[in-house]
């Protein structure tokens, strides 16, 4: 057996036993989720309020978030589930945007309290939607997102 031969065959096996795409998206996703999950719980967890020093931390979930969503379109399609990996994706995105907001009116001096934890009630709702839209396309860790916006009390 030549060695053109055996690296064919070996080649053929490990395409074999490779995930199908769908599986291997959300093992791919999920990881990444795990790595926000710990993020978003440890050094970039909310303290007793969302303020102005809270701007940078949201502004790095924004980077994180906007990643997993780059780097998910970017994998090979499911062959199955693409209309629920769409809405979590859209979900994501408009999460993204409500954590965009929030970090720009925690820097302004001229938006109220009362604003600031109404952006914070609807990025919460935003990621809830999120982990559901997660879970009904069969991901795991990207559907726990009960915590992503928990705010110590």
């Amino acid at each position: 057996m030549t060695k053109t031969t055996l690296a064919g065959i070996v080649l053929l096996l490990l395409a074999g036993c490779s995930a199908p795409p769908r599986q291997a998206l959300i093992e791919s996703a999920d990881e990444k989720c795990r790595v926000i999950g710990e993020r978003f719980a440890g050094d970039l967890a909310y303290g007793d309020g969302i303020g102005a020093d809270d701007s940078p931390g949201i502004r790095e979930r924004v980077a994180l978030l906007k990643d997993l969503h780059d780097h998910t379109r970017q994998m090979p399609r499911p062959e199955t589930g693409q209309a629920e990996l769409n809405d979590w994706l859209t979900k994501l995105a408009a999460y993204t945007a409500d954590l965009r907001k929030m970090a720009g009116m925690m820097e302004s001096p001229q938006v109220a309290d009362i604003i600031r934890v109404m952006q914070a009630g609807i990025a919460m709702e935003s990621a809830k939607a999120v982990g559901q839209a997660a879970r009904r396309f069969g991901f795991k860790d990207c559907a726990r997102t009960e915590t992503w916006e928990h705010i110590a009390s």
